[in-house]
Parts: structure tokens; sequence; C-alpha cells
């Protein structure tokens, strides 16, 4: 990989504001230019010297088929130390590749692939094993499936027909452990193979979950490892026959499956006379909970956030709480209009406080079209993807609502949704969002503001904070006239105190760090 470092950027720059409403500290790394014009971060780590390891991801443009990721070891102020790029290829007999995720154990970085090989006429998932000091790859097997177990029409979770089909990896919020889930082919029974390794690669279960019940109707909401790699936990949303005969409520059932190298458990709860569409768990060291919004009327209107408590080891439902939207969030969403709902609500981030309360956010999103008509005949349909209205509320450990707050915002895009949305942190029991915003924050009415688009061009790099008690307070932290490059907010990588993200204009890259 090679980089041409612009001559007139200082190698890094650090800056401190004594000032400031929300204390920050900035450090930008030099601006440099890459082969592919498009990547993200994929992983920060800390390298346990106060610099960081960051892994980029990148794909080839219209005329190249380059797959891989730019390795980049850098000290505490931004400066390189050391890089590598790593593209992926692969023998003429893989017919199918996918990257599931990347995950790190001490000096040691995993790529986690899924691949088709034709010859042995089986799936494989293996691992790409590199010490950060070397970066010579070596390949090892984690697990195979023969191919005639799984669907072939929906391969590694693109499928239109059942939306977990594939093989997905999902790593605990700790970092010392994953899954690999496989979608195994068979219509009246949802199957699933789950495997669940710790970071340094040891396989702690091999199961195969089985659901009595057809494919399409077991939708899986979640799915968890627990902190010590020896848990994995399961959450379904089940349409049974029994449950069509409700009168009130969801016409379903959820589903919470514990499984271990030992044994398998399953607690069976619904939402009784409401609707919650779509649940999220959290795995805590004693306590684990399932979270989502719920309505009154139908699925997609919310009218506030359930909570469900079980015992983690046996799965015992130990608290419920239906928790109607605060009036202080109401006011902050609609102003003095409250006789409203809210709906195109998606789960964007939880975080766990020291205390033990839970920051639940979410943002509006939904999708409208235009078509547009040529003079010639035809015409041409956009798609325009909306990220409005951040949503994010605290629960305490009795699965009270504490405070719920609407940070009313406006974005949209039919394009590159990098720049805008954003991304979300806690800092002791405060918790921060960083956003984009392209103009000035807007007032509106009853002491509310919005923040609004945002582009490529113009792109202010803001961060929100909600104290502890639920007090809103802003601050910009970079205007556009002192970047050369806009940060892509959405793609926000945590370590630590600390958030991380990619500019990037034209050719021009940079990375940015603000600790908090």
């Amino acid at each position: 990989m090679k980089k041409n470092l612009l001559c007139f950027v200082l190698a890094f720059v650090s800056f401190i504001s004594f000032a400031q409403k929300i204390p920050f500290d900035i450090k930008k790394s030099s601006v440099f230019k890459d082969e592919y014009k498009h990547s993200s971060i994929a992983l920060v780590e800390d390298d346990g010297k106060g610099g960081v390891v960051v892994v980029r991801s990148y794909v080839g443009g219209a005329f190249s088929t380059g797959l891989g990721y730019y390795f980049e070891h850098y000290d505490a102020n931004l400066k390189l130390i050391k890089e590598f790029e790593y593209e992926l290829k692969y023998s003429k007999a893989v017919r199918q590749s996918s990257v599931l995720g990347i995950i790190m154990d001490g000096e040691n970085v995993n790529i986690i692939d899924f691949m088709y090989e034709k010859d042995q006429k089986a799936y494989i998932c293996s691992s790409m094993t590199a010490n950060i000091n070397d970066f010579n790859f070596k390949k090892n097997e984690l697990f195979r499936v023969n191919s005639d177990e799984i669907k072939q029409f929906a391969f590694l979770g693109f499928g239109v027909f059942d939306r977990d089909s594939g093989a997905r990896m999902i790593v605990n919020e700790d970092r010392t452990a994953f899954a690999v889930t496989v979608d195994i082919k068979d219509r009246n029974v949802e199957t699933h193979k789950m495997f669940v390794f710790d970071q340094s690669l040891n396989k702690n279960i091999d199961h195969t979950f089985k659901r009595d019940i057809k494919d399409r109707k077991f939708v899986y909401e979640n799915i968890d490892v627990s902190k010590d790699g020896k848990t994995i936990y399961v959450l379904g949303k089940v349409y049974t026959d029994e449950q069509k005969k409700k009168k009130e409520g969801g016409k379903y059932q959820y589903e919470l499956t514990s499984i271990t190298g030992e044994n398998v458990k399953t607690q069976v709860f619904d939402s009784n006379e409401h609707f919650a569409a779509s649940l999220k768990t959290i795995v805590l060291d004693n306590r684990l909970i399932c979270l989502g919004f719920y309505s009154d009327r139908k699925d997609t209107r919310f009218k506030g956030i359930c909570y469900y408590e079980l015992n983690p080891t046996d799965l015992e439902v130990k608290k419920v709480k239906f928790n109607p939207f605060t009036e202080q969030f109401m006011i902050d969403k609609y102003g003095t209009d409250k006789d409203k709902e809210l709906k195109n609500l998606f789960f964007r981030k939880i975080i766990t406080t020291p205390n033990g309360d839970i920051i639940f956010n979410a943002e509006e999103f939904y999708i409208t079209s235009y078509y547009y008509a040529s003079p010639y005949g035809g015409g041409s349909t956009q798609m325009i993807y909306h990220y409005d209205d951040i949503v994010s509320a605290r629960i305490n450990s009795n699965g009270e609502i504490v405070w719920a707050r609407n940070i009313n915002k406006r974005q949209k895009t039919g394009d590159d949704e990098a720049y805008i949305s954003y991304t979300s942190t806690a800092v002791g029991n405060d918790a921060y969002f960083f956003i984009n915003t392209g103009e000035k924050v807007k007032k509106l009415s009853n002491d509310r503001i919005q923040f609004g688009q945002t582009g490529v061009k113009r792109s202010n790099l803001n961060v929100i904070k909600i104290s502890e008690n639920g007090d809103f307070d802003y601050q910009e932290i970079l205007d556009d006239k002192e970047n050369e490059v806009p940060f892509m907010v959405s793609n926000g990588a945590l370590s630590g105190n600390s958030t991380f993200f990619i500019g990037r204009k034209g050719t021009k890259k940079q990375l940015l760090k603000v600790s908090l």
C-alpha cells in the first residue's frame, strides 16, 4: 500500500479547549491516500502502550475486484508506526466467499471467513491469523458444513426469503468471544448450526439448534455470547397457532434459549395486550435483559419501552415493565402537541453504565422513492434514505425509565450515508452522540433545537451530551473549514473513552480520534 503524505500537513494535530461546555481532546493523523477510494473502519484495538491498531476494510471500484484490509499501528499521537495491506485471495476452487468479521487476541489478529470449496463440496469457516509485528498470515480451519446442508439461494445472509439465512458472526461486547451461526436447509424445522469460540480460537460450543416450526414462522431477533464465552443466548420471535387466537396485542411469542456445552434451556414469554415489534438482548454479569419498544395499537407506532429481566442461569422471568415515554420526551419530540406516537424506530446501540443502568439508543429510519420521468420516454426511480430523530432512554436496574430524550434531526441521502446518522458512546454515566451537520442548528418551539442536513461538501462535527440526570447539551467539535476532509460519522469505532472516525474527500483520507 502506498500513501502519499501531504507535506503541508502536520504529522498530527492535537487540540484542547479549556472553555468547552463538553471537555474533549482531538487528535488527527496526517492526510494520506490509499490505492482504493472506499474504506471503512472494521476494528480499533488498544495496543497496551497508549497507541492503537486500526483495521480498515476496502473494496475495489467499478473496474476492480480488490477486497482486503489495511492494518495500521499508530502511537498515542496518531503518528503511523507500521502499516500493512492484506488483499484477500482465494484459489480457483473457491466459488463463494465472505469475511464474517475480525477479532484480536493480544497482538494476534484473526480474520474469520466463510467460503464454498467446490472440490471438497463443503462450506469451510477459517481464520487467517497473524501477529501485528510481522503480519505473517496463516490459515486455520475452524469448522466445515457439507454443501447439501446449506441453502444455495441465500448465501451469507443476502437471501430475500429468509433474513437469517447464510452465515453470521456475533462478537460479544467485551470482544472476548464470538459465535458463528449457519442456517441449515430445512423448510419444516428451523435449524441452525452454532459454534462459539474464545478470542484465542478455542471452540467452546458446537450445537445444532432446532425449533419444531416452519422456518418462515421463526424470526431471529438477535444472538448474544456471554462474557466468558461459555453460553450463547438465542432470542426468537415465533408465530404459533396458539398466539393467532389472541384477542389483544401481538399475535406472536418470544423464546429465549440459552445454550452451553452441556445443556439447553428455553423460556417463552409474550407482550400480553401490547405489541412489541422487536426485542434486543443485553447480557450482563448477573442479569439477562430483553428491551424493546412497544405499542398499544400496532407494531410500528410506539408508546414506550418494554423491559424483561430473566435469571441468566435458569431463565426465570423476574421482572416485566412497560414504561410509557416520559413527559420530557414528548415535549422534546413534539413540543406541545403530545397526542402522537412514534414510528420507524430502529435499534442502534445499547450501552451499560458503571452503576448497571442501560442506555438504549435508536433512530428514526425510513425509505422513500421518487420516479423521474424522461422527456424521451421511460424514467428512473431513486431511493432516498432518511435518518431522522435520535431516541435515547436510560433504564435503571429496576427496569424503570430514569430519563428519555429525543434529539431532533433531519437528514437524508440517495448516495453515501456514511456522513449522516450518528455514532454513540458513554463515558461514566453520561451518554454522548457524534453527528455531522452542514448548517447552523435550527431553533424550534418550546426551547427545542434541530440538527439538519449534512454532506461531503459541508460537514461540521458536533457532540451531544445527555448527563446522568437527563440534562442535554451540545458542542461543535470541528468546523468544516478546519478540515481537509469530512469525517464519516456513522462509522465510528470505540476504544476506551475515545472514538475514531475515518475522513474522506476524493482520494484524501485522514484518521480522527476524539477523547471525552
